[in-house]
């Protein structure tokens, strides 16, 4: 068999592969084909094998982005916002006064 009918032959094989629905190795059994060998073609042939999309559980969602035309704060210092209020925390905060503060707009 000359290398024009071996690719050929693999194309056969890799169109039948694709369009069988089956993983690698079952497709491999089912044909007495070495997995190593259609590995070996579909690098060769430059072909990626995905999952169809019939087995596959990804699915995509939409994603928002909401505008970000707030100033940023250049002096490092963090801004807390509570419902209207916001509250400025420097760097060398409070901790349990920023909790008691969140606790207080909370509940008001």
């Amino acid at each position: 068999m000359d290398s024009n009918q071996r690719t050929q032959d693999w194309i056969t094989r890799i169109a039948d592969f694709k369009s069988s629905g089956l993983t690698m190795s079952a497709w491999c059994k089912t044909h007495t084909q070495s997995m190593h060998q259609l590995k070996y073609w579909l690098k060769k042939m430059n072909i990626s094998v995905r999952p169809s999309s019939s087995s596959s559980s990804t699915q995509w969602l939409p994603v928002t982005l909401a505008s970000n035309k707030q100033k940023v704060d250049i002096t490092g210092n963090l801004v807390v916002r509570v419902g209207s209020a916001s509250i400025e925390v420097p760097a060398d905060f409070n901790a349990n006064l920023l909790r008691d503060l969140v606790r207080t707009l909370t509940s008001c």
